[in-house]
């Protein structure tokens, strides 16, 4: 899982959790239905049979959160447990760039029979801005660079608590026209290039989408899984999926407090690109998961795109909970998310 689990299985070792997650995708539906027990609906909307199993046994107590390092930890180990497995055609390699006051690294995927400049997505990871990584991220990305018939170069921005706003950010931005400065460097064709990424990295997705909308080489697709839009207000999809899924309201409002200065205008664009100006982005696919208490903002943001003139594709996935790019590899629903992320890809660039 890409967000964290907490059950009474946390004190044994990461490799038997993922050992105990896997036996339990295996067991046949009435099983998993009876160990489930009754059926998770709101809002009209079932949640997906093995992952309720799955929250079923590993949910956190009420208002417990992990530190920062049990955070990241859990992101990277678990990012993995139910994602692709590793494409062997995919050939990954590491670079690092200078960004104002330090260095990022840049991971690039490219398929080992690929050939002339290719289109690219640029990713970023998820995490809050607090967590997350390249290895949290990786296998998704080869997926997508195979599937979306791309070379994806990952953006290990800087997170907080020791780099809060506007550090990830600028380092984003900096990624995104160092990428498109450097085609050949990178093998890519600046002219189709494409932002990307989930939550928090939809966040960012998002603000370089409109930060960049004037550059020589502007993103061409927007491709934004359930992002993170606005950090001024809490809809009430916050109230509705609070607690009991994968990603939880004290969870943002941890991110959020760990992210932003005590100052800060939570309605900045670069902050909340809900309250920016839409007019003259890259066309977007928003990808929103229906148990999440971001759900509401992502589907606000979809209608604030269509309203200034964007050519946007969205869709609700009812029957999933937030962190679904990293779930493609074993859960079905999962699988069709991804598949229509990647139809995007080959389509729009």
């Amino acid at each position: 899982m890409k967000t964290t689990l907490k059950s009474q299985l946390k004190p044994l070792s990461f490799a038997v959790q993922r050992a105990v997650v896997s036996k339990l995708l295996q067991l046949p539906e009435p099983i998993a239905r009876r160990l489930a027990g009754k059926p998770k609906v709101i809002d009209g909307q079932t949640l997906n049979l093995p992952l309720q199993l799955l929250l079923k046994l590993f949910s956190a107590p009420a208002d417990t959160l992990a530190s920062v390092a049990e955070t990241r930890a859990e992101f990277d180990e678990q990012g993995s447990w139910l994602a692709q497995p590793r494409h062997p055609d995919i050939v990954v390699e590491d670079f690092k760039i200078a960004v104002t006051d330090g260095e990022i690294r840049l991971r690039r995927y490219r398929h080992r029979n690929s050939v002339g400049k290719q289109p690219a997505l640029v990713f970023y990871h998820g995490g809050g801005y607090a967590a997350g990584s390249l290895k949290s991220h990786d296998t998704p990305c080869q997926h997508l660079a195979a599937d979306g018939h791309c070379t994806v170069i990952a953006v290990d921005y800087r997170l907080a608590p020791e780099y809060p706003f506007p550090t990830p950010v600028n380092d984003g931005i900096e990624a995104f026209r160092h990428i498109t400065a450097h085609p050949d460097k990178y093998g890519i064709d600046p002219a189709r290039i494409a932002v990307g990424g989930d939550s928090a990295g939809g966040n960012l997705a998002a603000v370089v989408a409109q930060q960049t909308k004037h550059d020589a080489h502007p993103p061409q697709l927007q491709l934004l899984w359930v992002p993170w839009v606005d950090m001024s207000t809490e809809r009430p999809s916050y109230e509705r999926f609070a607690s009991g899924l994968f990603l939880e309201r004290a969870k943002m409002r941890w991110y959020a407090n760990l992210y932003l200065p005590k100052d800060a205008d939570r309605e900045d664009p670069k902050i909340s690109p809900i309250y920016g100006d839409t007019t003259g982005v890259a066309p977007a696919v928003v990808l929103v998961a229906g148990f999440d208490p971001l759900r509401d903002e992502g589907i606000a943001y979809a209608h604030k795109l269509t309203e200034s003139g964007i050519d946007t594709t969205f869709k609700v996935y009812d029957s999933l909970p937030h962190p679904f790019i990293n779930i493609a590899g074993q859960i079905e629903d999962a699988k069709i998310a991804f598949a229509d992320a990647t139809k995007a890809l080959r389509e729009k660039l």
